[in-house]
């Protein structure tokens, strides 16, 4: 799976967290969801940003697929229309 941002309406940042405005409707990001829009610009494999989050923030807590955590966080953020995946 690849996925790449959709880029808002509307965004601003701080304290490497987010707020967009998506349509007419608004969504905040954690830190880590933030990094995650942020690193596919374009299209880039799921892979990839997998990399990117562990270089980030560290291996993830016992017991958890950092694929699977990173597929999940994704497929949240196309939902709300942030991200497009293929």
């Amino acid at each position: 799976m690849r996925a790449r941002y959709l880029p808002a309406v509307d965004r601003v940042d701080r304290d490497g967290e987010a707020v967009l405005l998506v349509d007419r409707e608004v969504v905040r990001l954690s830190a880590l969801a933030t990094t995650l829009l942020d690193s596919c610009p374009d299209w880039t494999p799921v892979s990839e940003l997998v990399d990117v989050l562990l270089a980030a923030y560290g291996p993830t807590p016992e017991g958890v697929d950092p694929a699977a955590a990173t597929d999940a966080a994704l497929r949240t953020l196309a939902a709300q229309g942030l991200v497009e995946l293929d």
